[in-house]
């Protein structure tokens, strides 16, 4: 019954995008207050501690201010935009594992077991491309490979965060980059070439940064040979996965160029009409009903960190405009960017890093500095303002002993979150910040 409640105030967004209603949005505020109330006993103690001080913080700033409660409802529905896309891309991945397509991917990974350097820009390069679409599932995917071949833990700690970080800089697939241009009012289309550019800048370096302690560690090709081959039919159905995966990019980032519709919506209305796009050309019907089925069972009910931090944080962010606070804020972001870009960089960078260690998600410092942000004022683009973001996110997502994805990651491997984190990603993320910062800061 929970999972239909959060479903159906997505797709009751959605319609209201469209249509426009006051009366629909007031109905929304209350869904979204409803599942906000919902998912507090159920989510973690550290998300939930902060999401209620944020509440609480934005209905003091909220009434302080004399909002009335139109503000009141644009606050709590603010990032019901991304909270949606959160809920609904897992959808993108149902034809994927009805088309077989994972384990053709498994497959060609295990054709270069014996060889540890293809072996790892295989793997990063699978995630760089399937993360978008799968999330951190696509490291479960991944790893249900891996764990078979008995690989080096420190190998699989490098393998999995530098793909999956070079993932969140460039896709409107994935969560994060939804939010940072829909605050900073970015088209995707302005966006990817410095995104992308970066993101698999970012993957070559990665990789070379491997082949140079793979060299140290001695780990050299064996001459073993696969037990499976791998046949002509995977690698045409590896070909078509690149297709589909293309298809997507390109059909979402034209249809922003021509419809000017919000990219959070395109990409939610891509997840839903994906599967049945593929049902339509396979006939795979009952498969797309159990498939549905585990989809509402299993990956709707477990967002309840992400729905009580991004209601929050959404709230919490537009509570905070107009006020001293916000403005004290504003006023010192640009008068350190006045000073040096350089040192503003550093000082989104630090921040991201130091609040995502204390538990808190990225959204919520995303949320309350893009509120504050005017690129004009901070005398840079809006383009370059989201590269800086979007560094910020990746390297604290690797960083942080309690972001989801290093602990997924930690788990996997059997190593502690610093040691996979620091440890094992130190040198790299620290590569990507200095070169990410020093080509922004060339760009500005």
């Amino acid at each position: 019954m929970r999972s239909y409640f959060i479903l159906a105030m997505c797709f009751l967004f959605l319609i209201q995008y469209f249509v426009g209603s006051q009366v629909l949005q007031y109905i929304l505020a209350l869904f979204a207050a409803i599942a906000f109330l919902g998912s507090i006993t159920l989510a973690r103690p550290t998300p939930r501690f902060f999401s209620i001080l944020m509440f609480l913080a934005g209905i003091i700033f909220t009434v302080l201010k004399g909002d009335g409660l139109e503000e009141v409802v644009q606050g709590i529905t603010a990032n019901l935009p991304l909270l949606t896309l959160l809920v609904l891309v897992p959808l993108l991945s149902i034809p994927l594992k009805m088309g077989g397509f994972f384990d053709s991917i498994l497959l060609y990974l295990k054709h270069f077991q014996n060889h540890p350097r293809k072996l790892f820009m295989g793997i990063t390069s699978v995630l760089f491309f399937l993360g978008p679409i799968l999330n951190i599932g696509a490291i479960r995917i991944v790893h249900e490979f891996a764990q078979k071949l008995k690989l080096n833990s420190t190998f699989l700690s490098k393998a999995y965060l530098v793909g999956f970080s070079t993932t969140i800089l460039w896709s409107p697939y994935y969560a994060a980059v939804a939010i940072t241009l829909l605050y900073l009012q970015v088209s995707i289309t302005d966006y990817v070439p410095y995104g992308l550019g970066l993101g698999i800048l970012f993957l070559i370096i990665g990789n070379l940064m491997f082949s140079l302690w793979a060299g140290k560690q001695k780990l050299e090709p064996s001459e073993q040979q696969d037990e499976e081959s791998f046949s002509p039919d995977h690698g045409k159905r590896i070909k078509v996965l690149a297709v589909i995966i293309f298809s997507l990019m390109t059909v979402t980032i034209i249809a922003e160029m021509i419809t000017h519709w919000s990219m959070l919506v395109l990409v939610s209305f891509v997840a839903i009409l994906f599967p049945l796009v593929w049902c339509l050309f396979s006939h795979q019907w009952k498969a797309l009903r159990q498939y549905l089925l585990d989809f509402r069972d299993q990956s709707v009910p477990i967002m309840n960190n992400e729905i009580i931090m991004y209601i929050s944080a959404g709230f919490f962010g537009q509570s905070l405009i107009g006020t001293s606070l916000g403005q004290g804020l504003s006023i010192f972001m640009i008068d350190l960017a006045q000073i040096s870009f350089l040192l503003f960089a550093l000082f989104i960078l630090v921040t991201m890093v130091i609040v995502t260690y204390m538990g808190i998600h990225q959204v919520v410092v995303v949320t309350v500095l893009a509120t504050q942000m005017d690129p004009i004022l901070l005398g840079t683009t809006k383009e370059i303002l989201a590269m800086v973001i979007m560094l910020a996110w990746a390297t604290s997502s690797v960083l942080s002993p309690v972001n989801p994805v290093n602990l997924l990651v930690s788990t996997l491997v059997k190593r502690s979150s610093i040691q996979v984190g620091t440890r094992d990603n130190g040198w790299f993320l620290l590569s990507m910040c200095t070169i990410g910062i020093a080509i922004l800061t060339l760009f500005h």
